[in-house]
């Protein structure tokens, strides 16, 4: 395999990108297990017998999981952008970074909004006192957003894991040689 040369800016952009998306992919995944604390999944509706304490340190949880995953996202969305201007590869020679590219940015809007309720039930809980009805309200609109796209958007995000990992259809530049040979 032939190693293209990277800019020290296109390799800061990639480490900035891998460790924003361990602390986001991570903190979904923390706060998904949070989450689970408040639903009873047989009817998919609010558990009402748990203490005022423990909910109240289960929004605590929440709203700290939700800073992390607004902000390391944002680093994320950013660096991606970043790493895309500056690298030397190819697109057409590498459709595994096309394909990446497309699953990641089509869901930005998706998380766009679901970040505006992250921000909403985090300012909601800091506010004195917090209004616990207010949070499970923001909650299960949170779970329930847009039909479930943020569920697909994830499955999408781990699948560019295995895109970067593997990197189906690339193409050897004596490939691309012999395609444009054809076409020209």
């Amino acid at each position: 395999m032939i190693q293209t040369y990277q800019s020290k800016s296109n390799k800061i952009a990639l480490m900035l990108l891998i460790f924003g998306a361990v602390f986001w992919l991570g903190a979904i995944n923390v706060r998904a297990i949070i989450g689970n604390e408040l639903l009873n999944y047989d009817q998919f509706s609010f558990k009402t017998s748990i203490p005022p304490d423990r909910e109240n340190t289960l929004f605590q949880l929440m709203a700290n999981s939700s800073i992390v995953i607004v902000s390391a996202y944002t680093v994320v969305l950013i660096s991606s952008i970043w790493f895309l201007k500056t690298t030397h590869l190819k697109i057409k020679q590498n459709g595994w970074l096309l394909m990446s590219a497309i699953l990641f940015f089509i869901f930005v809007p998706a998380e766009a909004y679901t970040h505006y309720l992250d921000i909403k039930f985090v300012l909601l809980y800091h506010s004195n006192p917090p209004n616990h009805d207010e949070l499970l309200r923001i909650f299960g609109k949170r779970l329930g957003a847009l039909s479930g796209v943020p569920v697909i958007a994830l499955f999408c995000y781990y699948t560019i894991i295995g895109l970067a990992i593997f990197r189906p259809l690339s193409k050897k530049p004596s490939d691309t040689a012999d395609e444009e040979k054809k076409t020209g």
